[in-house]
C-alpha cells in the first residue's frame, strides 16, 4: 500500500473526529512515514509497519472514549463533593420547601374538612330531629301544643337536611378543585426541583 492510499483510507476512517483532530492525525502519520523512509525503509514497508488504518482509528477512538469517560467521572466526583459540602444549605432549603408545601396543602384542605364536618353534623341533627319528632308530640300531647312543636321540629329537621345537602355539595366541588390545585402545585414543585437538578448537573 502506498502512502497516499494509506492516508486516504485513514482520512475516510477518521470522519467521526473533528476537522482539526483529523488534520493533526493525518499530519502525524504523514511525517511518521517520511521519517521511516528517511531511515531506509521503502514506502510500502514503512506504510505496512504502521498497521491497518481501521485498527489505528479504533485505537484513537478508544483513547478519545477513555478520555471522555475520565472527564465525566471527574466531573461526577466533583459534583458529589459539592453536594456533600453544600448539604447544610440545600438540605435546609429543601426541608423548608417541603414544610411550606405541606402548610399550603393543609390550608387548601381546611375548607374541605370544615364543609365535610358541617355536612355530617347537619345530617345527624336532621336525623335526630326526625327520629325524635313522634316522641316530642307524644310527650307534650297533641292537643296541648305538641302539634306546633312537632311542626317546628319537622321544619327544623328539613332545614338542617337542606344545609347538610348544601354543605355536601360544597364539600364535593371544593374538594375536587382543591385536589386539582394540589396536583398542579405538586407538579410545579417537582418541575422546579428537576430544573435545579439539571442546572447542577
Amino acid at each position: 500500500m502506498t502512502k497516499q492510499i494509506f492516508l486516504n483510507e485513514l482520512a475516510a476512517a477518521l470522519h467521526q473526529l473533528p476537522r482539526e483532530e483529523r488534520y493533526r492525525t493525518l499530519s502525524y502519520y504523514d511525517e511518521l512515514i517520511d521519517d521511516r523512509m528517511e531511515d531506509g525503509q521503502g514506502e510500502e514497508e514503512a506504510v505496512a509497519s504502521l498497521g491497518d488504518p481501521e485498527q489505528i482509528v479504533r485505537e484513537i477512538l478508544g483513547e478519545e472514549t477513555e478520555e471522555q469517560e475520565s472527564k465525566s467521572t471527574g466531573r461526577k466526583a466533583w459534583l458529589i463533593v459539592l453536594l456533600i459540602l453544600g448539604f447544610p444549605l440545600w438540605g435546609t432549603l429543601l426541608i423548608a420547601g417541603i414544610v411550606l408545601l405541606l402548610c399550603v396543602y393543609i390550608c387548601l384542605f381546611i375548607p374541605v374538612i370544615v364543609l365535610g364536618a358541617l355536612a355530617i353534623g347537619f345530617l345527624l341533627a336532621a336525623i335526630l330531629g326526625a327520629v325524635g319528632l313522634p316522641f316530642l308530640v307524644l310527650d307534650v300531647g297533641l292537643m296541648a301544643g305538641g302539634l306546633p312543636a312537632g311542626l317546628f321540629q319537622l321544619g327544623l329537621s328539613i332545614t338542617l337536611l337542606g344545609l347538610s345537602v348544601l354543605c355536601a355539595l360544597g364539600f364535593y366541588f371544593t374538594g375536587k378543585a382543591t385536589v386539582k390545585a394540589g396536583r398542579e402545585l405538586w407538579r410545579r414543585f417537582r418541575r422546579s426541583v428537576s430544573k435545579k437538578g439539571r442546572v447542577m448537573a
